[in-house]
């Protein structure tokens, strides 16, 4: 069993889970200040930021962790945002958080509940950058020489 796999899946979900944590405080004063300023053009300026940070954040993590390539534009990242807050949310949110906390309450469910929600976090992660991406691979260097030693066989 290859248990990096499991160490990337949990990466990518505690980078998440720590981002989410800092920007809720962060990010409260933010929207308070642009609804402020204008209470529906504000919420929307707000909420388009905040898809195009956790959109730009989860293309790094694709790239760094599992190798996935996304083309870099606004709308590829806004959109990957856009997904991605909407499936931890709906996923993450009623799974690992509402129905264990009503059903079993205490200190052991949250903990147990925050270690499964960070290796949902970094599956769904992983998940929603393919959708947007294309997972490269590199080659190591047997492979490239088994392949070199192919095309030699073909050559005329």
């Amino acid at each position: 069993m290859q248990w990096d796999i499991f160490v990337k899946y949990f990466l990518h979900g505690i980078i998440f889970s720590v981002f989410f944590l800092v920007l809720e405080f962060i990010w409260t004063f933010v929207i308070i200040l642009l609804v402020g300023l204008g209470f529906i053009i504000g919420f929307i300026i707000g909420m388009g930021l905040l898809f195009l940070i956790v959109g730009f954040i989860n293309m790094s993590l694709g790239f760094y962790l599992w190798n996935i390539e996304t083309e870099m534009g606004f709308w590829n990242i806004f959109f990957q945002g856009l997904a991605l807050s909407m499936t931890l949310l709906l996923i993450g949110g009623l799974i690992t958080y509402f129905l264990p906390t009503y059903v079993f309450s205490g200190i052991g469910t949250l903990m147990v509940t925050f270690i499964l929600r960070t290796f949902l976090n970094g599956f769904i992660g992983k998940y929603v950058a393919s959708w947007f991406g294309q997972m490269t691979f590199e080659r190591t260097d047997e492979e490239e020489d088994q392949n070199r030693t192919e095309e030699a066989q073909f050559e005329p």
